[in-house]
């Protein structure tokens, strides 16, 4: 006798995944997942701005140590001593990214005095390099009404790895004062930001304005301080 089974052939893992693939998502499947996106970002935003204010408080330290080691190598060795900002053009991980400290002296050019400038002599200390996604940023890129320690117009030159460089600079002397930029307010500003090129974009916003630190350097002390936009 022959028998027949009614029971259908089970489908293959292969068709059912085809199957739910046609079949697509619900409008709910869809609203769900939206939820859940929603409350990711809901989670990572606090850590994110966490991170970022981290990032900030230890650029502020590392300047003020540079400015610090700058000023004490000045009054103990009797060598003019500058903190160095290397320009954007020195490269997108260099420019605005790094702080050096070097010795100094003031050349005198016999032919033209207009050409008179600092000149490195010795840098002190390899260079160091900005945490994160923070960099010095500049009057144009942060909206900030006073110009900066990057828009000096002075520059002085040196060598990062080799490499060629010229950048802006604060100059301790012996007598631990700062005597370069003279007769202006030094203000560095600080905040997450992009170098391409040698142009420079500030990444971070609160309701629409480029978030940002601002340091004022004493000139006296060398010491710089957090101050409001």
């Amino acid at each position: 006798m022959l028998v027949f089974s009614t029971i259908p052939p089970k489908k293959s893992h292969k068709c059912a995944r085809a199957a739910l693939l046609h079949r697509g998502f619900s409008l709910v499947e869809m609203l769900v997942v939206m939820v859940i996106l929603l409350i990711l970002i809901g989670i990572a935003a606090p850590a994110f701005v966490k991170t970022s204010a981290r990032a900030r408080q230890a650029t502020r330290e590392l300047v003020k140590g540079h400015l610090m080691r700058a000023r004490s190598n000045a009054i103990a060795t009797g060598q003019s001593t500058a903190v160095i900002f290397p320009d954007y053009i020195a490269g997108n991980d260099i420019g605005g990214k790094m702080l050096g400290i070097a010795e100094v002296t003031w050349k005198t050019d016999p032919v033209d005095v207009t050409k008179n400038a600092y000149a490195v002599t010795k840098v002190l200390q390899r260079w160091e390099k900005i945490p994160g996604s923070v960099m010095i940023l500049n009057q144009a890129s942060s909206g900030f009404a006073r110009t900066t320690i990057m828009e000096q117009t002075t520059k002085i030159s040196s060598t990062i790895a080799g490499k060629n460089i010229t950048g802006s600079f604060v100059v301790f002397a012996p007598n631990g004062q700062i005597v370069f930029p003279a007769n202006q307010t030094i203000e560095i500003i600080l905040g997450l930001g992009s170098n391409s090129g040698g142009s420079v974009k500030a990444t971070e916003k609160n309701d629409s304005k480029v978030s940002y630190d601002i340091l004022q350097i004493n000139r006296i002390s060398g010491k710089a301080r957090l101050i409001e936009p």
